[in-house]
């Protein structure tokens, strides 16, 4: 008893010794209002989740409050006055013995913002602020000239993101807000439509529109509202692709087409279904079940859906009830398995899969004659003749299976099982799925053995 009474006072005390506090001092120059000061762990690209909060009262008065208890370490600090933009932040790093962060409030500092869609005013539309580095967010709303207008605290760079209403996908662009008026000029550009399951509205599905261009490729999401629609506007110009997926359905397959030009519409209806369900139980190369291991179904080359395994490696998978389908399974701990599974294989015995051991690694690197690297170039990729799809590969690629090069034209696969690795580079989502279609057809300009251990290749190409 006395040694667990002295061990519970040792972690006591080192608790308390960890624990610092921190002094926030707001110069109010001037300002009235009452003032809440919050703090938040910072973690880098992530939005802040604001653990503490204190109010300074109005009058002008009181200007300083202690934080006491935090742990050492990164924080976001933010004094918030009551109008959107009045919102200032600070970074600070807290050390053992403490700290001060000292906020000061700009005596006279008013922004503008408009917001154009064909040269008309957005009207009651919701525009987000998110602070470019802080990553913080604050919402206003325009005026029926599509004007908001209000004091400012912080000039500097944030993304905004403009809806015209609730349920519309956001236009996002980044904008410098500062005493200098702003406008916002959203492209005419839409992509409208309705979620059905049996021919009737979904509410509350999930509507991805996923838009690729030279400079980058970007996702934009919304909820379907009560009848089932959904809106994006301002959407970029380029190749597009949408998808739909909600609670207790299959996820749909992805939808493509363009939009080119200064204006253009689309409509596009999406059509959610039951699946059936397979049994599936996933095990090492020695018969040990694999708990939290996530298993994507895939047919035709689309993401159908997702699943993660229990503690005794067992878990439901979802398929079509008409379609051949693929089973990727991730072990959190690495390597990869895929299963094919028939039509006739979506029986009620349980499927075992067994996942090989990812003791290999490889490095590839894609250069021209001259050494010049192939940067940001996609792959398509197939292991031991099963051709990974890509959209497939992008959700692999938060796993460790990224098939983009990086600056110096490489990828590293770590983790992976030994087996014959082919590939074919691609710059856009349209090339990739040709690709893909048709990859089964051609040999592979890539292909690479990768045998137990680490594996490097370099291949060089010749300009065109």
């Amino acid at each position: 008893m006395r040694t667990l009474f002295a061990l519970a006072l040792v972690l006591l005390l080192a608790s308390a010794a960890s624990a610092a506090t921190l002094n926030v001092e707001v110069n109010r120059q001037g300002f009235t209002g009452a003032i809440e000061v919050a703090v938040a762990p910072r973690v880098g690209g992530t939005p802040p989740e604001w653990s503490a909060a204190k109010t300074l009262p109005a009058g002008g008065g009181k200007s300083a409050v202690s934080f006491e208890g935090l742990p050492a370490g990164l924080y976001v600090v933010m004094a918030s006055g009551p109008q959107p933009l009045q919102r200032l932040s600070a970074k600070v790093n807290l050390g053992s013995d403490g700290g001060t962060v000292r906020l000061v409030i700009p005596k006279k500092s008013n922004v503008e913002v408009r917001a154009m869609l064909a040269g008309q005013p957005l009207a009651r539309a919701g525009i987000g602020f998110t602070h470019h580095e802080l990553r913080w967010r604050t919402d206003v709303v325009t005026d029926r000239e599509g004007r908001f207008a209000g004091p400012l605290w912080e000039e500097g760079t944030y993304t905004a993101s403009v809806r015209r209403h609730p349920a519309s996908g956001p236009y996002s662009t980044d904008v410098w807000l500062s005493s200098k008026p702003v406008t916002i000029a959203v492209p005419d550009r839409h992509v409208t439509g309705r979620v059905l399951a049996g021919g009737k509205p979904l509410a509350g599905a999930i509507v991805d529109l996923r838009s690729e261009n030279n400079q980058a490729t970007l996702t934009v999401r919304t909820p379907s509202s009560a009848d089932g629609r959904f809106e994006f506007f301002g959407v970029r110009e380029g190749a597009l692709s949408l998808t739909a997926r909600a609670p207790s359905y299959l996820d749909s397959d992805a939808i493509a087409f363009e939009l080119r030009g200064a204006t253009g519409q689309r409509s596009v209806d999406v059509e959610l279904m039951r699946g059936e369900t397979r049994a599936v139980r996933v095990v090492d190369t020695r018969g040990t079940a694999i708990g939290g291991a996530t298993l994507i179904a895939a047919c035709g080359g689309h993401m159908k859906s997702t699943s993660v395994t229990n503690e005794e490696g067992n878990a439901d998978v979802a398929f079509p009830a008409d379609r051949a389908c693929t089973i990727y399974a991730l072990p959190k701990e690495g390597s990869l398995a895929i299963v094919p599974v028939g039509e006739r294989g979506k029986g009620a015995s349980p499927l075992v899969i067994r996942v090989p051991e990812g003791a290999s690694s490889l490095r590839l690197a894609l250069k021209s004659e001259a050494g010049v690297p192939f940067a940001a170039m996609s792959l398509l990729m197939r292991i031991d003749g099963v051709v990974i799809p890509p959209a497939i590969a992008r959700l692999l690629a938060s796993r460790g299976f990224s098939l983009i090069t990086n600056e110096e034209g490489g990828i590293s696969l770590q983790r992976i099982p030994r087996g014959v690795y082919d590939f074919w580079p691609y710059r856009h989502s349209a090339e990739g799925q040709m690709l893909y279609e048709t990859a089964m057809d051609f040999a592979a300009p890539i292909s690479v053995e990768v045998l137990p251990g680490e594996n490097e290749a370099t291949v060089k190409f010749q300009a065109r």
